[in-house]
């Protein structure tokens, strides 16, 4: 399928990817690797505001599942204290492990959803989760749809970004661009891990490594360094699912 190989999430990676190469400076050789895992995987991500009514975001999923509950019949609801997912019984979940990010701007996460909701049922899709507070409605990935293939994910991750083109996008680092807005992109688990958790890690390590190489170097230098690392398990420019992975 077309991917976006200089889309808005390309842009938003390579500038998150300089700012960890920038705060590498400042931390130390045993404590980088975790810190910087941390501040990439979060990069994206937005503040509720305090006042926000902790109720708002399990209204908006109910609004917006309520016209597919014949059709979500045969799926298993779940809840816990962040996410709102459904899974089809006859579903194996581990499998299910090609991904589809949908990230809405927060202002239009209720016409955002409805419309999620219709493709993922009209389209079979097996299971998705949902973002159950505030503070996960805010985060860039605040929906995600799983599929046994990456075929399947692809045709839904496509027909998701036909229908959402017009929604102002937030985004999701770290994962593979469908459609030219940056709403809907792809990932993939390997081995029970995220994708994203697993690439976030390998270039944190990656800028790690290239500070401690030449303490002094710029930003520039130490990400461009770290990139070059990684770029023959990775894709570093589009950041799309690929079959190897970083050690």
């Amino acid at each position: 399928m077309p991917v976006e190989t200089d889309g808005r999430l390309a842009r938003l990676t390579a500038l998150a990817v300089g700012r960890a190469a920038a705060l590498s400076a400042y931390l130390s050789a045993s404590s980088a690797p975790d810190e910087l895992t941390g501040f990439l995987y979060r990069a994206g991500g937005t503040a509720a505001h305090p006042r926000t009514d902790a109720r708002w975001a399990g209204a908006l999923v109910d609004r917006a599942v309520r016209p597919h509950r014949s059709a979500l019949a045969a799926h298993r609801r779940s809840r816990t204290a962040h996410w709102d997912g459904w899974t089809a019984d006859d579903a194996d979940p581990a499998v299910l492990v090609h991904k589809v990010y949908v990230s809405p701007r927060t202002p239009v996460v209720a016409v955002a959803l409805e419309r999620v909701v219709a493709v993922a049922t009209r389209l079979g899709v097996p299971s998705w989760k949902v973002g159950a507070d505030p503070a996960g409605l805010h985060r860039a990935d605040k929906v995600v749809l799983y599929l046994p293939s990456a075929h399947g994910a692809d045709a839904v991750a496509q027909a998701l970004a036909d229908e959402l083109a017009d929604l102002p996008a937030h985004g999701v680092l770290f994962s593979g661009q469908v459609g030219p807005t940056g709403i809907v992109s792809r990932g993939q688990d390997h081995g029970g891990q995220s994708w994203r958790a697993v690439v976030c890690r390998a270039v944190a390590l990656a800028l790690a490594d290239a500070r401690a190489a030449d303490p002094t170097a710029t930003a520039q230098r130490v990400a461009a360094d770290a990139l070059a690392s990684l770029a023959a398990d990775l894709d570093v420019v589009t950041w799309y699912p690929g079959q190897r992975v970083p050690a």
